[in-house]
């Protein structure tokens, strides 16, 4: 199966950015740096569940695979369907590179 047939689903990668305030400070927005083709699928990532108090705290994790880019960061999020996917670790598989994620506790 080729890269391209696996990449079904779009998602957006953003930066942050700092923005002036208007009284002297700055505030963090996040901007689009790219909206791409990727394949998600969940998976297990092994700090996603914290204990917290006496309650289990636990954080869906996910796989996105896109093509292969070198502007993508781990201090970068994704953005796929309502989900906002913190960026965990990032490995470069030929002309694809997974993005290890787990979902952002708002």
């Amino acid at each position: 199966m080729t890269l391209a047939s696996q990449l079904t689903e779009r998602v957006s990668i953003q930066q942050q950015v700092r923005v002036d305030d208007g009284y002297g400070g700055q505030t963090v927005s996040w901007s689009e740096l790219a909206n791409v083709f990727a394949n998600v699928t969940p998976v297990y990532v092994s700090d996603s569940e914290r204990v917290i108090g006496d309650q289990l705290n636990a954080r869906a994790g996910y796989r996105v695979k896109v093509r292969l880019r070198t502007d993508i960061k781990a201090s970068m999020r994704v953005v796929w369907k309502s989900r906002t996917l913190v960026i965990h670790s990032l490995h470069e598989t030929g002309e694809a590179l997974s993005i290890l994620t787990y979902e952002e506790n708002l």
